[in-house]
C-alpha cells in the first residue's frame, strides 16, 4: 500500500494510526482537511492530530471507519457498532 493511500491519525498521547485513506473518508471533517483547495497542512503530510480525543476513542473511531465501509449499504445504525459504549461523538 502507498503512502499517498492511507492517513495517520494521532490521538491525544501520540498514538498514531495508520488506516486507508477511504476508511478515513468516512468523516465528513477529515475529508474536508484532506481534499479542501484551503490547504490545510494535514493535506499535505496526511496526518490529523487529535489533541482533545484519547488513544482508546481514536481506536474505536478508526474500527467504525472500517465498519462504515462494510456495511453501510446495509443501512445499519451507528448504535449496532457501538453497542454498549455511552459516548457519542460527532466526526
Amino acid at each position: 500500500m502507498k503512502k499517498e493511500d492511507t492517513v495517520k491519525l494521532i490521538s491525544a498521547e501520540g498514538m498514531e494510526f495508520v488506516i486507508d485513506k477511504e476508511a478515513a473518508m468516512v468523516s465528513q471533517t477529515i475529508r474536508n482537511m484532506l481534499t479542501s483547495p484551503g490547504g490545510f497542512a494535514e493535506a499535505e503530510h496526511g496526518e490529523v492530530t487529535f489533541p482533545e480525543i484519547s488513544a482508546v476513542i481514536l481506536e474505536k473511531i478508526c474500527q467504525y471507519f472500517y465498519w462504515s465501509l462494510q456495511y453501510s449499504r446495509f443501512g445499519f445504525f451507528i448504535f449496532y457498532f457501538l453497542g454498549s459504549v455511552s459516548c457519542f461523538f460527532y466526526l
